[in-house]
C-alpha cells in the first residue's frame, strides 16, 4: 500500500463498500416485492450480481441484511429537514404541527424508491417480523418520537397514556394518506400527490388536527 505525503498509509479502494451498496439496493427491491419470509437470498444476490456468500460476509445473514434495510428505509422516510427534535421548540405549537404533517407527507412526492419503502412496511403489517419488532423496541422510529414531542406541546400536563393515545391518533391522520396513496389517487377520490397537492393536504390536515388536539 502506498503512503500519503504525511507518511500514513493511503486509503485503499473499497470494493466491499460497493458490494454492500449493491446488496442493499437489491434487497430493498426484493423485500418490497416478496416480504421478508418469501424473499430469497438467491434473488437478492442475483440482482446485486454478487455471490451468495456475500450476504453472510457483509451482514451476517438474511436477517442482518433485512435489519439494515429496515433502518435505511426508516431513515429515508424520516430524513426531512423541516422539523426535528432539536428545532421543535423554536416554533409555535401550531406551526410545529403543520411542519410535522408536511414533512410526514413529503415523501409522497418521491417515486419508485418511496413506493418500495411503503411496500416493505405493508408487508410488516401483514406478516410482522421479530426483526422489526426488536428494532422498534431498541431504536424507536424517529417520526413517532417527533410526533410525541409535537403532541406534548399541546398537552404539557398529560400523562404518558394520554400522550400515547394522542400520538397514535396524530400519526393516523397522515399514515392513511401515505399508506393508501395509490388507492386515494384513483377514483372516486382522485387526490393529487404532487407538491402542490401535498401542501394543500398538509394545510387541511393541520386544521383538522388542531381541532382534535385542542379537544384532547
Amino acid at each position: 500500500m502506498s503512503a500519503r505525503p504525511d507518511g500514513r498509509p493511503a486509503r485503499a479502494s473499497r470494493p466491499t463498500d460497493a458490494t454492500r451498496r449493491a446488496l442493499m439496493g437489491a434487497a430493498i427491491v426484493v423485500f418490497a416485492e416478496h416480504g421478508y419470509e418469501a424473499a430469497s437470498v438467491r434473488d437478492i444476490t442475483g440482482k446485486a450480481k454478487v455471490n451468495q456468500g456475500a450476504i453472510t460476509y457483509h451482514f451476517g445473514g438474511k436477517s442482518g441484511l433485512y435489519l439494515e434495510v429496515l433502518r435505511a428505509v426508516r431513515e429515508s422516510m424520516s430524513a426531512q429537514p423541516l422539523l426535528s427534535l432539536a428545532t421543535l421548540d423554536g416554533f409555535p405549537p401550531k406551526e410545529a404541527l403543520h411542519l410535522f404533517i408536511l414533512q410526514t407527507l413529503a415523501p409522497l412526492a418521491e417515486s419508485a424508491r418511496f413506493k418500495r419503502s411503503l411496500r416493505i412496511f405493508a408487508w410488516e403489517q401483514l406478516k410482522p417480523t421479530a426483526i422489526r419488532q426488536k428494532l422498534s423496541r431498541e431504536e424507536p422510529f424517529p417520526t413517532v418520537t417527533l410526533a410525541q414531542a409535537v403532541v406534548r406541546r399541546f398537552m404539557p400536563a398529560a400523562d404518558d397514556r394520554r400522550i400515547a393515545i394522542a400520538t397514535a391518533w396524530l400519526m393516523g391522520q397522515t399514515i392513511t394518506f401515505v399508506r393508501d396513496a395509490e388507492w386515494l389517487a384513483a377514483p372516486p377520490f382522485g387526490l393529487r400527490f404532487d407538491r402542490a397537492g401535498i401542501q394543500d393536504l398538509a394545510e387541511r390536515l393541520t386544521a383538522l388536527s388542531l381541532g382534535g388536539l385542542a379537544n384532547l
